[in-house]
């Protein structure tokens, strides 16, 4: 019985080896395996037939564009077996009317470049404005075949540059010879691995001859391999160190920011789960960073609250942001603490909500003035109330002075109740601003030195884009980070001042937001008082963020001037406008965290702000008077 099967055997491998020779005219080693697999060489030759041979392509462009990509490829057989097949050592694409070329055509394409940054461009921009789809694909060692190699050259290596060449060759070739391109690449990639994993497929005796005399082909063949997976490979495998250090120094940056904030950090999963908890949160909630991360997050809701976090959790997913959400937690002592969040969702590189990243602000302290002066409120009229109404005239007086310190009460807890939201909304937004943008690029970071590890192992190919885009997150998480530290206070503000300041922040958020932004400063505005300085260079920014965010222009303009005897600061728009009921509730009633916070900050330097907003465009203007501040600078002095 077994030498039944062995000879079973080496008749289906004859028979297998004859169907290739008739077809390429020679016997590839490549088709040549043991006995005791034909199975598997049957299956590679299918493979072959449908992917190589039988694609309607041209047999001259398949069999050139074969070599062509060879030249990537560590193993040299692919490379030599196909020049061979094109110069007339058996068939191109194994087809018998296929002319061969001559050795020193194959020996031009084979030191054919290939194209990167301005040449690249110089063979899309050509491709772009060929007619197309091409009615016929084009001859050899034309403008237009250099052009299509190139483009399914970068495909087929999966560069940075692959998605625009793959759209290119789409537009070209049509969908349906783009995808037998596409099969095609990938029995050509099947070939390079499968001769680099069987290291025992030999060349075979004509083209050992014919390298032998023929000493330029030999060396392009031979001695000039451009490889992936050995010369590129390598040298990103050297950068990973470097890499690496670069993104802990800007981690290591992003984490001393996050462990000196005074307020609780927490990111969680969509389920819950705390995965990281930052020295703010462990003075605040009692709990260490050991004992939060991996607890689900009700470990600090208190039982009758727990709704909450459902809400919360089912808005994330939705891809909500939940600001100002006044709400109570639980220490690890047992006592309830009241705060304030801000919880925003986190995202992956393709843009999955994956977890949600929450600052808590402690607002006890806050709760605790509202509170004291509304009981005091509340006694001093229950004083006014108990008096001997025979007594008038004390009484009276009684009343008089009650009703003085009941304004002067109203006054107080509306001033600190404005100053204390004005000051926690700008802590709060600068907080939210790190974490949205730095934050999302450190998971995004994390998850691409972790590809580049893997693709290294096993995709190698793929490398060479996974670091680009790597430096990519850490030049911007940098950047992020920096301008971020700035904003919170720039010292070009004291050092420079409000001119020099306003001109590098609008620079940076030109930059980043795309935004066109026209600033206008009068000759004579020379240094004003610290504070002042500071208030325009907050409400500049306030509304830049805002015409950024929210108003839909394009464009803004500010003017600061000196006038007379005062000092003018405006910011205008030329965006959706706001509503006329929503203008109004903001005029009489205050409301807009930042509006009231910009006004604030205008009255505290003795200034007044007003608000213009129509179907042209939204105006915020800022009046000081000049001689506070000719004080305020004698003062200085």
């Amino acid at each position: 019985m077994a030498s039944d099967s062995v000879q079973l055997a080496n008749t289906t491998a004859q028979d297998l080896q004859g169907r290739v020779h008739e077809r390429f005219g020679v016997l590839p080693n490549f088709f040549r395996h043991s006995p005791e697999t034909p199975e598997i060489t049957e299956k590679l030759w299918g493979f072959a037939q449908t992917a190589y041979l039988d694609n309607p392509l041209p047999s001259l462009f398949k069999e050139r564009l074969f070599v062509h990509l060879s030249r990537f490829c560590a193993v040299r057989y692919c490379i030599a077996r196909h020049t061979g097949f094109l110069i007339g050592l058996g068939r191109p694409a194994g087809d018998r009317d296929a002319h061969a070329e001559s050795v020193m055509d194959v020996v031009k394409l084979l030191r054919r470049p290939l194209a990167h940054g301005a040449e690249l461009k110089s063979r899309l921009s050509f491709c772009l404005e060929c007619p197309a789809p091409l009615v016929e694909m084009p001859p050899a060692d034309t403008e237009l075949e250099d052009g299509l190699f190139s483009l399914a050259s970068h495909v087929f290596l999966q560069t940075a540059e692959a998605p625009t060449c793959l759209d290119a060759l789409e537009r070209l070739l049509g969908t349906a010879r783009l995808q037998y391109l596409l099969l095609f690449l990938a029995f050509v990639r099947a070939a390079h691995y499968w001769t680099m994993v069987h290291p025992e497929i030999e060349f075979e005796d004509d083209i050992k001859q014919l390298l032998a005399t023929h000493e330029a082909l030999a060396g392009c063949i031979l001695d000039n391999p451009e490889t992936i997976t050995d010369k590129t490979t390598q040298s990103i495998l050297d950068e990973l160190p470097l890499l690496r250090v670069k993104a802990d120094k800007a981690i290591g940056l992003l984490a001393a920011i996050v462990a000196s904030s005074d307020d609780a950090i927490i990111s969680k999963t969509l389920d819950g789960a705390i995965i990281s908890w930052n020295e703010g949160a462990e003075r605040l909630f009692g709990h260490t960073a050991k004992e939060a991360i991996g607890q689900p997050i009700s470990m600090i809701i208190p039982a009758d609250r727990r709704e909450e976090e459902t809400t919360i959790l089912a808005k994330l997913r939705q891809g909500v942001r939940i600001d100002h959400f006044d709400t109570i937690r639980v220490r690890k002592d047992g006592t309830k603490v009241e705060i304030s969040l801000s919880i925003s969702p986190v995202r992956d590189a393709a843009g999955n909500i994956i977890g949600a990243s929450k600052i808590a602000r402690d607002i006890s302290g806050r709760k605790r003035i509202e509170r004291e002066l509304y009981e005091s409120e509340q006694r001093s009229r229950a004083l006014a109330d108990a008096l001997d109404t025979q007594v008038q005239f004390r009484t009276l007086e009684l009343r008089r002075r009650n009703a003085e310190i009941l304004q002067q009460s109203d006054r107080l807890r509306d001033l600190s109740g404005r100053l204390i939201v004005a000051q926690d909304e700008e802590r709060r937004r600068i907080a939210r601003e790190l974490h949205d943008s730095a934050g999302q690029h450190l998971a995004v970071l994390g998850m691409s030195l972790s590809r580049i590890e893997d693709y290294a192992q096993r995709d190698p190919a793929r490398l060479p884009k996974s670091i680009k885009d790597a430096h990519e997150l850490i030049r911007a998480l940098t950047q992020e980070i920096r301008t971020t530290s700035y904003l919170l206070h720039p010292p070009m503000l004291d050092e420079s001042g409000l001119c020099s300041a306003l001109r590098w922040y609008i620079d940076g958020l030109a930059e980043r937001s795309g935004l066109s932004i026209e600033l206008d400063i009068s000759d004579n505005l020379e240094r004003l008082a610290p504070e002042v300085e500071l208030a325009i260079f907050r409400l500049v920014q306030e509304c830049l963020t805002n015409i950024h965010r929210h108003s839909g222009s394009k464009t803004a303009v500010i003017r600061i001037a000196r006038e007379s005897n005062k000092i003018v600061a405006e910011v205008q728009d030329h965006g959706k406008g706001i509503s006329q009921q929503r203008l109004a509730e903001i005029q009489s009633q205050g409301v807009g965290v930042g509006i009231r916070g910009m006004r604030e900050r205008v009255r505290q330097s003795h200034g007044e702000l007003s608000l213009d907003s129509n179907a042209l465009g939204t105006k915020i203007t800022a009046i000081f008077p000049v001689e506070t501040l000719a004080s305020k600078r004698q003062g200085m002095g």
